[in-house]
């Protein structure tokens, strides 16, 4: 049963649900917060998105406005919105029982649509699941209403300027104090997002021996002793990427995340939702620039034809389609099994897969933002008029290839999982074969 066409006609310039063909995957409610979300966005961001680009922040005032409108709740939760979370406005009226990682994928989607605004969650996206999945009712109930109304914000710090993605060997030390009422951090995280504004940071800190047992998570609040600094990146300023420095803070043993010894596991359970919201912002930032380079090639004329005529052109289209397509597809059979999943079984069995995904939402965004490019020509390469979209596209896409562990992490990681997973399965038979 199809429905009514949403957005851009243009093809791959939507997701093939908003054409209006049938998927099992989508309903009513999604439908409605996607309309709502890109309502929002297109009164309150896109007007202002190249002057806050030229700026180099968004206006700070903005955070607020997404609280009123119902934004934060759920791009802190991400696949599943708490019950006691209903009393926060949530957008496009959309119930805290009816949320599914579906919602989340519109909600990416359409926010990434609007530009800059989508930086300035990233703190909140990755910094308040811990929070929420393992930290004691008394520090959620205290620190939630906090971030969650806009008055205070958060990120993640987890990585480190000799470490990198070795998260296992981190040296952020936490040590208690003699009457063991506080930890002592000492240490320094590198490319933390968000940390510039940000009020919390959810800190991967060595409270143990060496390895992945002595790492511990903690909530570590703006105080005494911690000092941050921007870090300049290729994508720009907006999403205010951060150096952070601890010397000597106090942190009350209450802030610690779970148990100590637990920190590596619970920043694994973490990379499964913030790896997969990097390939959701990946596919509109295709969708987004094959859409700019289609209207050039329908108008541009080269040669005594339009480029759309040239077959050389119609075949990287075509070839740029095809990706978008299959990454849109896989990312919602993913989206779907983590749906169906608990956390600790959507870790167990994706936890490779959705490294693999984001390795691939890299690749595909590489090859999209250089042939969109080639079709601009010289416009591809300018920061303003028509190939604007794309040249920021271009220089960003490092933002989605490093973030969230680098290729040849990844794929290492992709097949040691599968192959666990496969031996796990042989055991399992043959204990299932020994029993007949």
């Amino acid at each position: 049963m199809t429905s009514e066409p949403y957005g851009s006609t243009l093809p791959w310039s939507e997701p093939s649900w908003y054409t209006g063909r049938p998927s099992p995957y989508y309903k009513e409610s999604h439908r409605r917060l996607r309309d709502a979300v890109r309502k929002w966005c297109e009164e309150h961001i896109s007007p202002y998105t190249e002057e806050w680009v030229e700026a180099g922040a968004v206006d700070p005032k903005i955070y607020n406005e997404c609280a009123k409108a119902g934004l934060l709740v759920p791009i802190a939760a991400g696949k599943t919105i708490p019950k006691q979370w209903a009393h926060y406005p949530i957008i496009g009226g959309i119930k805290p029982e009816e949320w599914d990682g579906f919602h989340d994928l519109v909600l990416w989607d359409e926010l990434t649509r609007s530009g800059a605004i989508a930086s300035l969650f990233i703190g909140l996206t990755v910094g308040a699941p811990p929070l929420m999945k393992f930290a004691s009712q008394w520090l959620q109930d205290k620190i939630f209403p906090e971030i969650l109304s806009g008055e205070k914000r958060i990120c993640l710090a987890v990585t480190e300027p000799a470490a990198g993605s070795d998260v296992r060997n981190i040296t952020t030390t936490a040590e208690k104090t003699p009457d063991g009422k506080h930890y002592i951090v000492n240490g320094e995280k590198k490319w933390i997002t968000n940390g510039m504004f940000s009020d919390y940071f959810m800190t991967a800190v060595r409270t143990g021996g060496a390895g992945a047992e002595g790492i511990s998570m903690l909530l570590i609040p703006r105080s005494e002793g911690l000092r941050t600094r921007p870090v300049p990146v290729i994508a720009g300023p907006l999403s205010a990427t951060t150096y952070v420095t601890f010397e000597d803070v106090k942190v009350p043993v209450e802030y610690l995340i779970g148990k100590e010894g637990n920190g590596f596991a619970q920043t694994m359970v973490n990379f499964n939702h913030e790896r997969l919201w990097i390939v959701f912002q990946a596919l509109r930032g295709c969708r987004t620039v094959i859409h700019d380079a289609f209207q050039w090639a329908l108008k541009r004329e080269a040669f005594g034809k339009k480029l759309i005529e040239q077959p050389v052109v119609r075949y990287k289209f075509g070839n740029m389609g095809r990706q978008i397509d299959a990454l849109q597809a896989w990312t919602e059979q993913i989206v779907y099994e983590l749906d169906n999943l608990n956390d600790k079984d959507g870790a167990r069995l994706l936890g490779g897969t959705t490294a693999l995904i984001k390795v691939e939402a890299g690749l595909v965004c590489k090859y999209v933002a250089e042939e969109c490019l080639k079709i601009m020509g010289g416009l591809g390469l300018t920061k303003t008029g028509q190939g604007a979209r794309i040249e920021a596209f271009y220089r960003g896409v490092p933002g989605f290839v490093v973030p969230g562990g680098s290729e040849d992490v990844l794929i290492d990681l992709g097949v040691r999982e599968a192959l666990k997973l496969s031996r796990q399965a042989e055991k399992a038979k043959a204990k299932a074969k020994a029993k007949l």
